[in-house]
């Protein structure tokens, strides 16, 4: 499932946040990317070494897919701060995309380890469901076995940190969709999932791309074809899109 590290409620490394750099998360979480963008940028102008501000730049690129300048920014911060935990969240996503397992899960170990807010340590939590699906889906039989069945329960503990995550949400409803009943497939929590995920963040591309499979599986082309669009114009090269072969 596609993925996103977020610091959203509180923010752990600064006792007097900037209204610029609160706002900025807040747009963040609701997918609101380009003025998130521009208030963290007006964040790192008043202070430079805005660890938070930073990162929020860094995740932005990230969700556009512009990693190797997520990374540069990503490992200033770190350099800064080595138990800075949504960095490494971030970081761990970018090494996941590159197909580095070991490298991803050895930054996520890292994250649960330092402190963090309910909402890093779920997406920490939501990463490694993330992960396993992978090794599973790499794997021979035994591999499916060890790894698929542990997907489920790193995503509901992620879902029980934080239930008002879009990411979150998103996660376990691809998970209930993609997954074989026999390991906790369940076409009726998927709709219930995605949904949530698409209510929390309606400018969610990969979510709104999920939930128009959903229909899809429901024969409801109509709202299939809503849901497709505004995946398409929100992001048309999401990866979702290609996956369902979406023009």
């Amino acid at each position: 499932p596609q993925v996103s590290a977020m610091r959203l409620d509180r923010v752990s490394f600064k006792e007097n946040p900037s209204k610029a750099l609160v706002e900025g998360l807040r747009l963040l979480k609701e997918r609101q990317d380009i003025e998130a963008w521009e208030n963290f940028e007006k964040a790192i102008r008043a202070n430079p070494e805005d660890l938070d501000a930073l990162w929020g730049k860094a995740e932005v690129l990230r969700r556009k897919r512009r990693y190797e300048e997520s990374r540069k920014i990503l490992e200033g911060v770190i350099s800064k701060n080595p138990q800075y935990a949504p960095a490494l969240v971030t970081l761990s996503y970018i090494e996941y995309k590159e197909d580095k397992l070991d490298k991803a899960q050895e930054l996520i170990s890292a994250a649960l380890s330092y402190y963090g807010d309910k909402d890093t340590e779920a997406l920490a939590y939501m990463m490694l469901g993330t992960i396993n699906a992978r090794r599973a889906e790499k794997g021979d039989i035994l591999a499916k076995i060890r790894y698929g069945t542990q997907v489920g329960c790193y995503l509901l503990k992620a879902k029980e940190l934080a239930p008002k995550l879009s990411e979150v949400r998103l996660a376990l409803g691809t998970f209930y969709l993609k997954a074989p009943k026999i390991i906790g497939g369940n076409p009726d929590k998927a709709f219930l999932e995605l949904n949530a995920a698409v209510t929390l963040a309606p400018n969610f591309a990969t979510a709104n791309a999920r939930l128009a499979e959903c229909y899809k599986k429901k024969f409801d082309l109509e709202r299939y074809n809503l849901y497709i669009e505004a995946a398409q114009s929100l992001d048309p090269d999401n990866e979702v899109l290609k996956e369902l072969n979406v023009q």
